[in-house]
């Protein structure tokens, strides 16, 4: 199926998509810790 636009839209996805991975996973690591380490200090207050 090369030389279609199908493959053609694929390609161009893949191609935009790749540094778009690279950026978003470890932004997204570092605020899921964020939260988690939010949630444990403030977990204490919030049960009794």
């Amino acid at each position: 199926m090369k030389n279609t636009p199908i493959h053609e839209a694929a390609v161009a996805g893949d191609i935009v998509g790749d540094p778009l991975k690279d950026v978003a996973g470890p932004s997204l690591n570092i605020f899921m810790k964020l939260t988690t380490i939010t949630a444990l200090l403030i977990a204490p207050f919030i049960i009794p």
